[in-house]
């Protein structure tokens, strides 16, 4: 979890440490993608809706008075509840190295030097009867990129895991978009759509290479390749296609107006939900806490030989 008085996204050449085979590393933000999810409540019925930082005027700070945009193109006041930074971070490593990471893998330099529980003020430093553990903190490796060589499964560990970033990152990118989807194998047909989060619809099973998809033709629910979709520009759509092709004016309408078709009894804070971000946050506590069991037997083994 962030810190309150910590920024909503951070900025290109922002310093930080980020997380690189389970350790922290310093590292230098290069490049941005920008997307945060904005939690508001409306003043003028206390509804909540969920948007993207682009459709709110004002500070993005939890708590700040806003003025945020209505699927009809109207601003309405509201004030901010929750921020979730969904931003994708290429960073540098000192050595060189990048890597294209979530937030959750990032931190502003100098958060995570020290555990709380190991302060000086309560290590047990006027006594050394009482050292049940070596002073120093258990990962020696954390904040500088190890010189030790790598294996060639760590090699395949690493490359399997940053492919699955790429796949995620990819599909949180369409998330909420207007697309095509290849419905033959000719190419030719097509169907437009619209790319929605996983948790809409718990019957479908949405494999790392996939997107769960709304057809605006049927308005059924689709399991699709990312390989078959495409985001459509509906803007330069020829007007003879527009009135022809089932769908597309449903699909020109939410790309106008982010107005979800009646029958789908849903709403934009549904479609954008996505719990990627909570995914990763957990993974990597389980993978942290794995870690120091780890550590914690081997430093044992040490003390009693």
């Amino acid at each position: 979890m962030k810190a309150a008085d910590e920024p909503a996204y951070l900025t290109v050449g922002t310093d930080v440490s980020a997380k690189y085979r389970g350790a922290f590393c310093e590292a230098k933000i290069k490049t941005v993608k920008r997307l945060v999810k904005v939690k508001v409540t409306l003043k003028q019925d206390s509804s909540t809706q969920l948007v993207q930082d682009d459709q709110v005027k004002g500070p993005l700070r939890v708590g700040a008075t806003v003025e945020t945009k209505m699927p009809d193109g109207s601003f309405h006041e509201a004030t901010i509840s929750k921020l979730t930074d969904a931003s994708w971070y290429t960073v540098v490593f000192d050595d060189g190295d990048e890597r294209t990471l979530r937030r959750t893998s990032l931190c502003l330099k100098g958060e995570r030097h020290f555990a709380e529980s190991e302060t000086l003020d309560q290590l047990p430093l006027t006594n050394p009867e009482h050292f049940g553990t070596p002073v120093i903190g258990k990962k020696s490796n954390r904040g500088r990129r190890s010189s030790l060589p790598v294996t060639e499964d760590e090699k395949e560990e690493e490359s399997s895991e940053e492919e699955d970033e790429d796949k995620r990152r990819l599909n949180d990118e369409l998330l909420g978009k207007v697309v095509s989807v290849i419905s033959s194998s000719e190419k030719t047909d097509w169907y437009p759509a619209l790319v929605i989060s996983p948790s809409c619809n718990d019957d479908i099973t949405v494999k790392k290479d996939q997107c769960l998809v709304r057809s605006f033709a049927d308005s059924k629910f689709y399991s699709i390749a990312r390989k078959d979709i495409k985001e459509l520009d509906v803007i330069n759509l020829p007007k003879s296609e527009l009135s022809t092709k089932r769908g597309l004016q449903e699909a020109s309408t939410f790309f106008n107006t982010k107005g979800v078709p009646g029958n789908w009894k849903m709403d934009m804070s549904e479609i954008l939900e996505s719990s990627s971000s909570d995914e990763e946050d957990g993974a990597a506590a389980e993978s942290d806490e794995e870690e120091d069991k780890q550590d914690e037997k081997q430093e044992e083994a040490t003390l009693i030989a």
